[in-house]
């Protein structure tokens, strides 16, 4: 596990982007959008905190089946992953998603945002 210090992050949205009744389950389906990490293609989708996003390894690729979740912490964010998918290239995708910013995050949640507009 990892945790991202992106405190800077909620300071550029001044408002949440969902009004969440603390008991409903967190649901995470908005989106997805296609990015790639570790060389191999997932699909990010983020969840109705407005905050948090999952990564889920594309099907019939290398990383698959794998998923990772970026979930806000309320400070931070915490990384995690599971799944079966190639060692390899889920190792790789971590690396890669290690080093996403406050600003990579924001766009993420943003396009997934304008990608279930589409839909």
């Amino acid at each position: 596990m990892r945790r991202f210090a992106l405190a800077a992050l909620f300071a550029l949205s001044a408002t949440p982007a969902f009004a969440v009744d603390a008991n409903a389950p967190e649901q995470c389906i908005t989106g997805p959008v296609e990015k790639t990490y570790g060389g191999t293609p997932w699909l990010v989708v983020s969840c109705s905190d407005g905050k948090s996003l999952v990564f889920v390894a594309k099907e019939g690729g290398k990383a698959a089946p794998f998923e990772f979740d970026l979930t806000f912490t309320g400070n931070d964010y915490d990384l995690t992953g599971h799944g079966k998918g190639d060692r390899k290239f889920t190792d790789a995708a971590y690396a890669d998603l290690q080093k996403l910013t406050g600003k990579d995050v924001l766009d993420l949640l943003t396009a997934t945002k304008a990608a279930k507009n589409k839909n």
